[in-house]
């Protein structure tokens, strides 16, 4: 299955049902994917062909749908790119995917002029967005013609999605085909998805959290609400009024949404099912399960685990098990399997530390980047970074990142369990942990704090106190520094490299 038949199979069976709804408009299958030929028919005039880069810099729109599958279509490759970033950042992606074709919403152009300074022949055209400028668009899609047959492999790259940049400069990563349908058909059955689903979907079009999380629904003939950003008051106002079934978030987006005045009067029934993903240390979720009713059964609540290399469910821990297994982000989706590895290669025992090791649907490597996909994909396995331990019955706690792991003299410190400790402390309203260059010790343990109240010298000797009689000694913080913020990445990850070269400078 190609990544355009999820619309073109759905127009042909059930064309008149809803697809997207965007805005104030509703667009049937029918309608959508006679705006998908369309599009291909524009991208082909304009030169776009088998292999060709389009980028796209904006928030989520029908235009924005329309140009992911249309892309696919005659075998091109879509280049979402991260509307945080920077002019200098911009630069770099453009560079590094040297796209044939870029488009730019207009709330862009100022930051999208100077990164196209280096490339001044890289033709750009407007997609529109907030303040309606459709020229360019219109015209673009007036002189479409009939795209060219393309002869698209399954194995070939239809987009190519750039990391997160938590650890560093992003790497693209290139998603086939293959291994986006094969995500969809095992994420549609592991929620047990149809056509009666409705799923708001609110997340970045550069986050492996948007298409990904999308497309079970549009493979299954359902419905999506698209929402150009993540706004809570929005989505409660949305959520009652087209009958959202199914809802995703990270814990950033699930607070910001229950502590939202009007979510106590919001008419959340018809949400069967609530899943989330990513690290949890200030117990959001906890009190998200509670503000659904999720442990009164009157949502479904489940913890998945993914990243844009292996794909968005690599694990998952249904109803059944999250509240018995609190924190656990489950067993292998069918499909995908799992080992944990030292730093040998060798399979770890039950109950100890290992990375996570994935084989299954996945990316086929980084772009232009050998090196850091044969590091990546070393043995036949995707490597994730991230370390975890599995019980006896194969359900995964995620332990830490394998490069947030400190090293102190001779001890490894894990940077989560000092965060979770320290999220219990009452001082605390959330927490990063990290490891400073040390000269006999080789890194020493820093606790970086946003305090519930103010961050004084008596809280800070009072945190690290908490830490020496809770956790073995080498854990104790021996810099404590309190923020008022943290630097993140637009779903909400703590960027703890910026951290390091704030206060190990």
């Amino acid at each position: 299955m190609l990544v355009p038949d999820f619309v073109r199979n759905n127009a042909r069976s059930r064309g008149g049902s809803v697809a997207i709804v965007s805005g104030d408009r509703e667009y049937t299958y029918a309608a959508l994917q006679e705006l998908i030929e369309q599009t291909a028919g524009a991208l082909s005039a304009r030169g776009i062909s088998y292999g060709d880069r389009v980028a796209v810099l904006a928030k989520n729109s029908l235009e924005y749908v329309q140009l992911y599958f249309a892309t696919a279509a005659i075998g091109a490759i879509l280049v979402p790119l991260n509307f945080w970033h920077r002019a200098a950042e911009h630069a770099y992606t453009i560079s590094d995917s040297d796209p044939a074709l870029w488009f730019v919403e207009e709330t862009y152009d100022e930051v999208s002029r100077e990164a196209r300074a280096a490339h001044p022949d890289l033709p750009v055209l407007r997609i529109p967005g907030p303040e309606g400028d459709r020229g360019d668009w219109d015209a673009f899609l007036a002189a479409a013609r009939e795209a060219p047959r393309t002869d698209v492999d399954e194995r070939d790259p239809h987009m190519i999605l750039y990391t997160s940049g938590t650890t560093g400069r992003p790497k693209g990563a290139m998603l086939s085909h293959r291994r986006t349908a094969d995500d969809a058909l095992a994420m549609a059955a592991t929620m047990r998805v149809d056509d009666r689903d409705v799923f708001m979907n609110y997340f970045p079009p550069f986050h492996v959290g948007n298409w990904d999380h999308m497309k079970p629904f549009l493979l299954m003939g359902g419905k999506v609400v698209l929402l150009r950003e993540f706004e809570p008051g929005v989505v409660l106002d949305l959520l009652p009024r087209h009958r959202v079934s199914v809802i995703l978030g990270v814990p950033t987006m699930l607070h910001a949404l229950i502590t939202h005045p009007r979510f106590p009067g919001t008419d959340i029934s018809s949400v069967r099912l609530l899943y989330y993903g990513a690290y949890d240390p200030s117990g959001i979720m906890d009190r998200a399960a509670d503000a659904f009713g999720a442990r009164e059964g009157k949502v479904r609540f489940a913890h998945t685990y993914g990243l844009t290399e292996g794909g968005p469910f690599v694990t998952w821990c249904p109803p059944r098990d999250v509240f018995e297994r609190w924190g656990s982000i489950g067993r292998a989706m069918p499909g995908v399997d799992i080992a944990l590895l030292d730093d040998t290669g060798a399979e770890v025992a039950p109950g100890e530390p290992g990375e996570i090791c994935v084989r299954g649907p996945r990316m086929s490597g980084y772009w232009r980047n050998e090196e850091a996909s044969a590091v990546a994909l070393a043995g036949d396995w995707l490597h994730t970074g991230d370390v975890a331990v599995a019980d006896a019955d194969g359900f995964l706690t995620i332990v830490d990142r394998k490069k947030d792991m400190i090293r102190s003299g001779g001890q490894n410190v894990w940077s989560k369990e000092v965060e979770d400790c320290l999220a219990r402390h009452p001082g605390v309203a959330d927490v990063a942990v990290i490891g400073l260059p040390d000269p006999v010790y080789e890194e020493q343990v820093a606790a970086i704090v946003i305090p519930a109240g103010d961050g004084t010298p008596e809280l800070a000797g009072e945190l690290t106190a908490f830490v020496k009689a809770n956790l073995a000694g080498y854990n104790t913080p021996k810099q404590v520094h309190f923020v008022r913020e943290f630097p993140r990445t637009a779903v909400g990850k703590i960027q703890k490299h910026v951290l390091r070269a704030r206060f190990g400078a």
